[in-house]
């Protein structure tokens, strides 16, 4: 006689395997979206494991979708690929103990690719405790390619890499920049662009992404007041409520009003110290937690910094600058005026090197401080290539810009700077240094 537990184990088994096949064959029967090319390189001929991290809602799945059909393009049949979205309602239960169900019903679906490459999807896999466990040995004993995604704020790229032991390679993508704006908006960038009419269109885009940031949903959003909403779910759930949960934060009203800071501050320079004095008036903290939580908060990728160029010291005693990983959230907070264009804009420039950076690992970013300021620094291995700074309205505060590039221009050695303005566009050469005037619309679209 076959013991109870066992037989009532099997028929679970039985039930959930029957789920992952209707999973399955729904991912083979359904047609893939149209999907938005994002500027982001995955190479699909290694064999290591691609893990694609970013915050929820940037576009992680359409991204899986749009590696499917570059390898369909190559000729692989849609067959040999395996989609599992881990955040399916029907599977929200599912235990690491159980992937051996999900190879099981793809190959009793599929029994003739057994022995050949098979491509797996594991979209949102933090949401399986031990997930590496699985992952790791279908690797080692399977003919499979596997990708999967996780969202930064349940799963870091720094756990990935731990948990599979040297076998991924991760990719961090980003919400939306201005030029995959430009084409979900069925935007054609041309040469003639600069001087068709146009231009006037990409000026609007520009202010709405000034405005309301690049999350695809909220991009593809018409009315303002939802957008505000989207934006407002996405900082108090996503990020939030993540938060408190992932790194069992107690002093959440600390925790928030922190964010609040950092979001109405972007583009200026923090000092923990500072921040601790005004919020020791209100909370029982140490200088301890608040450094604490600034590291969760870049750790999930809501909040950016960026150092002083200098020495290890330098570093560590001046204070950072602050950035925003989506520049909607000052929008959705209540802390947006047109007389923070200035720095709505050198958060967008950020963002902006922040992609490169993402692309070419040896990419370093500073800000550069001495008698005058430099916004950012670029460096890449042991040289400095670039400076840069952000004026809005040139036309008040053109003396000061020269003066810092001037400055930077003799420290590093380099006969070129730019300032990206508002729309002005111009060059000059000032003590032998070629300035160039490059406006924002133009330098997000070209500047690669």
């Amino acid at each position: 006689m076959i013991p109870k537990f066992k037989y009532f184990g099997s028929l679970y088994d039985h039930m959930k395997k029957d789920v992952l096949k209707r999973l399955i064959v729904e991912f083979h029967e359904s047609e893939l979206p149209e999907l938005i090319e994002r500027n982001m390189d995955v190479d699909l001929e290694t064999r290591k494991i691609i893990s694609i991290i970013g915050p929820r809602r940037c576009g992680k799945t359409y991204y899986l979708y749009y590696l499917m059909k570059r390898l369909i393009q190559q000729g692989v049949d849609k067959t040999r690929m395996l989609y599992i979205n881990f955040e399916d309602e029907r599977i929200l239960l599912f235990s690491v103990k159980e992937f051996d169900l999900i190879l099981e019903a793809y190959f009793e679906l599929y029994p003739e690719n057994k022995g050949k490459e098979i491509y797996a999807f594991f979209d949102e896999i933090q949401n399986v405790d031990g997930w590496e466990v699985a992952v790791r040995r279908i690797y080692d004993r399977e003919k499979m390619r596997i990708f999967i995604t996780g969202s930064s704020s349940k799963l870091l790229s720094k756990e990935i890499a731990t948990a599979l032991r040297g076998r991924t390679i991760s990719y961090e993508l980003q919400p939306f920049s201005f030029l995959e704006i430009l084409t979900a908006k069925g935007v054609e960038i041309t040469p003639d662009l600069p001087y068709s009419s146009r231009r006037f269109y990409v000026k609007k885009l520009l202010d709405e992404y000034m405005k309301f940031g690049g999350f695809p949903e909220v991009v593809l959003e018409d009315n303002e007041s939802t957008k505000i909403r989207i934006l407002q779910e996405y900082l108090n759930t996503v990020f939030f409520r993540d938060l408190v949960e992932r790194y069992s934060v107690r002093n959440t009203i600390l925790l928030k009003e922190l964010i609040r800071y950092l979001v109405s501050n972007i583009s200026r320079y923090f000092s923990v110290s500072r921040f601790y004095k005004l919020a020791k008036q209100n909370f029982k903290v140490t200088k301890r937690t608040i450094l604490n939580y600034c590291s969760y908060l870049e750790d999930v990728r809501l909040i950016l910094f960026v150092k002083k160029f200098g020495t290890l010291k330098e570093q560590m005693v001046s204070p950072r600058k602050v950035y925003c990983i989506d520049i909607g959230f000052k929008t959705a907070s209540g802390f947006y005026t047109s007389e923070d264009y200035g720095r709505v804009a050198e958060n967008l420039v950020f963002l902006k090197l922040r992609e490169r950076q993402l692309r070419d690992p040896l990419m370093e970013i500073y800000y550069w401080k001495q008698k005058h300021e430099v916004d950012f620094v670029v460096k890449r291995g042991r040289e400095v290539e670039e400076i840069m700074q952000v004026c809005w309205d040139i036309e008040e505060a053109k003396e000061r810009e020269i003066k810092g590039l001037l400055e930077a221009s003799r420290f590093f050695g380099i006969k070129r700077g730019v300032i990206v303005t508002g729309d002005f566009e111009d060059e000059e050469e000032v003590e032998g240094v070629k300035i160039e005037y490059i406006p924002l619309w133009k330098w997000l679209l070209h500047f690669n």
